[in-house]
């Protein structure tokens, strides 16, 4: 049985389970949506309420002290259900289904012991699993720019082409870097070799510069797209003024198109320019 068939199968089972996965995909469909598309990048903005936890999540170092870490078993619903896999570094992960989904198929790969978010000590894992799992697309969000458990390394994926920019790379919306090589050992050295310009310093608190990343696999090979961030939330999201007020958090799949609220407010107040221009805030060029 292929990766892919396992995994079909793994949601399956889990959502005749009835349990918290299954109440939030049931409701994927009411989720409310509306055109952002910029200069003919076709941009999306959704309001899903049953994302309020990922978009208003308190990662300090104070706050994740305080909570079970929901990425290990301990902390696991007992109706979630795993798929183990172990990549050819031999280091072993936990594929489940995302219990607050974006899309129809929403899966969590994160790492079978537990251990903070870093990109590159993974990244011949995550392109192993791309080559494997091809009806997917991979991303990793950093510890510091997306992620709702930077204490627990790991990855998402979400169904092939979900993501607007895997189709519109060349339509520019925020800059972003793309690396398409045919082997993997090529793959690891050029995404490597572009993650390394970024020689912006870290704060005492951060052991990642911020990187959002897209990983996949087809026909022609390995694709691997990369966004540099210059600050983890924009602005509008600590403004005081309820009228500029937006609760934005962007991750990869905002950069990628995606654009996730939780409130209806910020859902109505979000325009195709102005949802730009947040982006275009937190991208930055590397040199």
């Amino acid at each position: 049985m292929s990766l892919n068939a396992q995994i079909e199968d793994m949601f399956s089972r889990e959502m005749a389970l009835h349990g918290r996965a299954y109440t939030f995909y049931s409701q994927l469909d009411k989720v409310l949506h509306k055109d952002m598309t910029y200069n003919g990048f076709p941009a999306k903005l959704f309001f899903n309420p049953g994302r309020v936890q990922s978009v208003m999540a308190d990662i300090s170092e104070e706050a994740l002290a305080k909570r079970p870490c929901f990425l290990c078993p301990s902390g696991l619903e007992d109706k979630q259900l795993t798929t183990l896999w172990t990549s050819p570094t031999q280091q072993q992960y936990c594929i489940r289904v995302n219990p607050f989904p974006i899309f129809k198929r929403h899966y969590t790969i994160s790492s079978a012991i537990h251990e903070r978010q870093a990109f590159v000590p993974h990244l011949h894992s995550m392109l192993a699993l791309a080559e494997q799992w091809q009806e997917v697309t991979l991303f990793y969000n950093g510890p510091f720019c997306g992620a709702s458990a930077p204490d627990h390394m790991h990855f998402q994926a979400v169904p092939r082409h979900a993501l607007p920019i895997e189709k519109h790379f060349d339509t520019v919306y925020v800059p972003a870097y793309r690396i398409d090589e045919k082997d993997i050992t090529t793959q690891i050295q050029h995404v490597t070799e572009l993650l390394q310009k970024d020689t912006s310093p870290l704060q005492p608190d951060e052991w990642e510069h911020k990187w959002n990343v897209i990983s996949w696999h087809d026909t022609e090979g390995f694709h691997t797209i990369v966004f540099f961030r210059t600050k983890g939330q924009p602005d509008c999201f600590f403004e005081k003024d309820p009228e500029k007020c937006i609760h934005i958090s962007p991750a990869t799949v905002e950069m990628g198109g995606i654009g996730i609220v939780a409130e209806q407010s910020s859902f109505d107040k979000l325009t195709p320019s102005l949802l730009h221009d947040i982006m275009q805030d937190l991208a930055k060029k590397i040199d």
